[in-house]
């Protein structure tokens, strides 16, 4: 097309030479002197080459801006100029899934089939001059609005380190840092759902090695997500590092994370109390869904009590070796309680009727192994200390059959512990403290599961999934197992559920 254009400029110009030159040539019948002159040649070819010049110039600058305004797509249209860029993001998840219901003869709406949009994201991300960029996610799913990243980063060209400001991950483990995009299973591991690992609002900081190996993350967040809350004194501190070298003739990762979390206090100089009444309105509760997100019921389940915070330790390691990876996880949970006595006088006390003062610092533990191969023969995607996008070999749309991959995960989550189990309760009214035991406190709960997941083109994926969940204590053990002798810390029942997943993303 530019070779079009110039050639064509340049019989233009040739033409519109000649015309002049023959307009100024006389008439035969005119008496005029004519005078020899001979032109310079090269100046002539001087000038038409400074002439095309320009114009070659100017359909460059013309062809440049033109494809400036044309969009580039990576799964969808994306701008750059002048130093911004701007793409549009989104996903849709759609779960559908049956669980067996572990009560006989007892009508349960959270269990059986249900089905539900997971997830259901519009967004936008991009780049501002002076090496900032953006990022913003609404979640429309289930008729509610939330957010995903709404976050603002400077990230200066040369250097190692970034900020990232906003809505945001709070150094989390891999599988709770990586997109739900990319995760193995329907849902990600249980002790996320269980010590309620999600983004907070806050500031990090990277860092990382000139080959990537190396990363180091750490920040400080608001113990709220977006929302009304005008929480002023929960906070958490939380950090974590990544090394991933490639060795073994695969990709490894080992990664190490940690939370303080400070929660949120209600002081209230204006509240009408009794002396002896507890200091703060701060309570605790870890739970967790049998691993799908259709169902509201929750087999393990501390119930509510006095804490003051908890501080999360986690591991992380992974390799990637062709089609095959291995993952696996832990996260311990040491929280900080209130004890039955420390009270603090003229500030408000907790709601409700009652709360519960654990016997002790209450602790929790869950981990879980992985393990994956693409019988296609893909490579599970990863990048920056986080699982990524697959790149299918044989999409579905160019006559292939797409990735295939097969998973299996164990999955164990303990919420036991005897300081909670034998506890003392405060009655608000009386100011009365008294014994609380009470064995259907916690419980532990194991899942074992298989998955199949099918990529039939890089920005779409179905699941389908089989979970075996058993159970040990937690507060329905007596009413899933009435027969059994044993205390109800020590009952265990089982039951099944099948879940499916179609999602794409762009």
């Amino acid at each position: 097309m530019k070779h079009h254009l110039h050639l064509l400029l340049i019989a233009a110009s040739s033409l519109a030479f000649a015309s002049a030159a023959q307009a100024q040539t006389p008439a035969a019948d005119e008496a005029v002197e004519v005078v020899e002159e001979k032109p310079d040649a090269a100046a002539e070819m001087e000038f038409l080459k400074a002439q095309v010049q320009a114009l070659s110039a100017q359909v460059e600058a013309l062809s440049a801006r033109q494809a400036k305004a044309e969009p580039s797509w990576k799964g969808a249209p994306q701008w750059a100029a002048d130093g911004f860029s701007f793409k549009l993001r989104g996903r849709m998840m759609y779960d559908t899934a049956f669980i067996d219901s572990p009560f006989a003869a007892v009508p349960n709406k959270n269990l059986g089939f249900n089905s539900r949009i997971r997830r259901l994201r519009l967004g936008v991300e991009g780049k501002l001059p002076g090496d900032f960029g953006y990022k913003f996610e609404a979640d429309f799913a289930n008729s509610t609005v939330g957010f995903g990243d709404v976050i603002m980063t400077y990230e200066p060209k040369g250097k190692p380190w970034s900020i990232t400001m906003g809505n945001h991950e709070t150094m989390n483990g891999l599988e709770q840092i990586s997109s739900s995009r990319f995760v193995s299973f329907i849902e990600r591991n249980q002790f996320n759902d269980a010590f309620s690992n999600t983004r907070r609002l806050g500031v990090s900081f990277g860092l990382a090695s000139s080959d990537n190996t190396m990363r180091f993350n750490a920040g400080a967040f608001t113990a709220h997500t977006i929302d009304a809350s005008l929480d002023n004194d929960g906070y958490i501190l939380a950090a974590r590092g990544v090394f991933a070298p490639k060795a073994m003739g695969g990709q490894l990762h080992f990664g190490a994370n940690y939370q303080y979390r400070k929660f949120q206090s209600n002081h209230g100089a204006n509240a009408s109390v009794s002396a002896g009444a507890p200091s703060t309105n701060q309570t605790a509760r870890y739970r967790a869904r049998p691993f799908l997100q259709t169902t509201g019921e929750r087999f393990v389940d501390t119930g509510n009590f006095a804490a003051k915070g908890d501080q999360i330790f986690g591991l992380e390691a992974a390799g990637i070796f062709g089609p095959l990876h291995v993952a696996g996880e832990m996260q311990y949970n040491k929280v900080d309680a209130y004890a039955a006595g420390d009270f603090e006088p003229g500030l408000d006390a907790f709601t409700g009727t009652s709360i519960v003062f654990p016997n002790g610092d209450p602790s929790f533990m869950s981990y879980y192994g992985e393990v994956g191969y693409f019988i296609t023969g893909e490579t599970r995607g990863y990048k920056n200390g986080a699982w990524d996008r697959t790149k299918v070999l044989n999409p579905f749309d160019k006559g292939g059959w797409g990735a295939l991959q097969v998973n299996l995960r164990y999955d164990y989550l303990d919420l036991d512990s005897s300081k909670l189990k034998t506890a003392n309760s405060y009655t608000i009214a009386t100011g009365a403290v008294a014994a609380s035991n009470s064995l259907s406190r916690g419980g532990k709960q194991t899942g074992y599961q298989l998955g199949l997941t099918w990529i039939p083109s890089d920005y779409v994926r179905f699941i389908a999934q089989y979970i075996r969940t058993e159970v040990k204590g937690g507060p329905a053990a007596a009413a899933a197992n009435p027969t059994s002798t044993k205390p109800v810390d020590q009952r265990t029942y089982g039951f099944d559920s099948v879940a499916v997943r179609a999602q794409f993303d762009f």
